[in-house]
């Protein structure tokens, strides 16, 4: 399955929180065995927060830990919401953003104990498509892939990734338009009115 595989290959998968990143990046690790390199938990261990009244990722010193992260391991996934914000275009091959329905996200956010207010935040950035239009602004076209996560488990995440990868399945981006989807349900002003 990975033959066509580099041995030298730098991948991300980022979207919003509850389309599925972590569970599909561990599912790579167990399928080609790339290193997880995970924003979220590497901003923990090193303590790179800029205090504030609401503690921040420190972006260029995440950036700087991920750079030296990447330069040791020539297999790995880069995972988060936060990266195109904190990696540069030239660190990475490919990079994956992953959407999912508003209305199952709502679902999985809920389920995490968010609050409203955050359920809303992410929702309405899903719904808008911030991380995909951001990852294009940071990464280009031709390193970026869109896939819905919708009705798909980690696994077939993990096999669709490794096709694109593979150049069996083709890269695809604004393929996704959850906008269309809330406003004939009816549910704009549900997902997208802030009080």
């Amino acid at each position: 399955m990975n033959g066509n595989i580099s041995d030298s290959f730098r991948l991300v998968i980022t979207g919003n929180p509850g389309v599925g990143k972590h569970t599909t990046a561990v599912e790579l690790r167990k399928v080609l065995g790339l290193v997880v390199i995970d924003i979220n938990d590497l901003a923990l261990q090193d303590h790179a927060f800029l205090q504030m009244p609401n503690p921040e990722i420190d972006s260029r010193k995440i950036a700087r830990i991920i750079k030296s992260k990447l330069s040791e391991s020539k297999r790995s996934v880069v995972v988060g919401h936060l990266a195109p914000y904190v990696l540069k275009k030239e660190w990475i091959d490919l990079a994956i953003v992953l959407r999912r329905s508003p209305y199952a996200i709502v679902s999985t956010l809920e389920n995490r104990k968010y609050s409203a207010e955050k359920i809303r935040e992410n929702v309405a950035s899903e719904i808008l498509g911030i991380i995909m239009y951001d990852s294009v602004q940071c990464f280009g076209k031709e390193k970026i892939a869109e896939l819905d996560t919708t009705l798909s488990t980690s696994a077939e995440t993990c096999e669709k990734i490794i096709s694109i990868i593979e150049g069996k399945m083709n890269r695809k981006i604004g393929v996704v338009d959850w906008l269309s989807l809330v406003h004939e349900r009816g549910d704009v002003g549900r997902f997208l009115e802030y009080t």
